[in-house]
């Protein structure tokens, strides 16, 4: 079995560089090996200000799950959510796509969503998102909708645990921070993994990826009215409630294969295969000035907005 020497920057406080997704998906063909002097370097946003992929002239691989294209001037193949067709570089793979989405699958029970006493809710700390706050305000004018984040918090205080919370909810208002097509985040799955209908915004390809009629896509309406309209409809008739339970969360109750371990694993192959033929990115003395030079720009923009007041947060 060939050797792979990989390293990881900085992804969230508790990843376990030896044990990921990612060490998994390589494993059945290759014996991983955590290096410093590694042949692939796995790094992803710079969450905590640093760009530890800068230490490393190997090949970079990164993962993009925020609504930001990917950087080419500094890395070599990449993983997020965009449609990027005919380079095999780039493989469309969301943040969801990591989860345990096989449960997703399974029946769904109408008793499991009927039981639900509570209408809707959300669970939000970013205040800059105008979309899904205008749409809160607005839904909560028919029925009062609780906000169990930091952010317009109507339930006594943030709640320490989304999903305990979410599962009481007949709707879970999942909005993106920002749209884009193919961006898509767990903001979508939460929901239906603790049996609630999302009210999503966001992806407008969402129907390539999901059964757009097992909830309430609000980016499928002409105006908010229109999707509140329908979500009074659904709390109103448990017929049609019911409706939309019934439909199963994938097209056809199918995880697209794009989105399959097996999928996964021949990316990687090829990565590994491809980057025997090709010098780093790291190397190339054109792309590194390329990049300082886009980190400059990405600093004073930062310095701008600061100024300005406006925050510009993650997910």
């Amino acid at each position: 079995m060939e050797t792979i020497k990989i390293n990881f920057g900085y992804f969230w406080p508790d990843f376990n560089p030896e044990d990921n997704y990612f060490t998994k998906a390589l494993s059945p063909n290759y014996k991983v090996e955590i290096s410093n002097d590694p042949d692939l370097f796995f790094f992803t946003h710079a969450y905590n200000g640093k760009r530890d992929y800068l230490n490393y002239k190997c090949h970079r691989v990164f993962l993009g799950w925020e609504n930001e294209r990917a950087d080419w001037t500094c890395c070599d193949y990449v993983l997020d959510s965009d449609f990027v067709p005919g380079n095999p570089r780039h493989k469309r793979w969301p943040i969801w796509a990591a989860w345990d989405i096989k449960k997703l699958l399974q029946p769904k029970r109408a008793e499991d969503f009927l039981g639900k006493k509570k209408f809707a809710c959300m669970v939000v700390s970013n205040a800059n998102a105008k979309e899904r706050i205008d749409f809160f305000q607005q839904l909560s004018k028919y029925k009062q909708a609780d906000s169990g984040g930091k952010y317009l918090n109507n339930v006594g205080g943030p709640v320490t645990n989304k999903m305990d919370f979410i599962k009481d909810y007949k709707f879970v208002i999942s909005f993106e921070n920002s749209s884009h097509p193919g961006y898509t985040t767990e903001k979508l799955i939460e929901p239906m993994l603790v049996n609630s209908i999302p009210v999503y915004w966001g992806n407008t390809e969402l129907g390539k990826d999901f059964n757009t009629k097992s909830f309430v896509q609000v980016n499928g309406f002409r105006n908010y009215k229109e999707a509140i309209d329908r979500i009074i409809e659904l709390d109103k008739d448990e017929e049609k409630y019911r409706q939309m339970v019934a439909e199963p969360w994938f097209n056809n109750n199918k995880v697209p294969d794009e989105f399959s371990q097996e999928s996964l694993q021949q990316f990687f192959d090829f990565v590994i295969t491809d980057s025997k033929t090709k010098k780093p990115v790291a190397t190339s003395f054109y792309k590194n000035k390329a990049h300082a030079l886009k980190l400059i720009k990405k600093r004073v923009e930062g310095k701008v907005l600061h100024r300005l007041g406006v925050h510009k947060g993650f997910r």
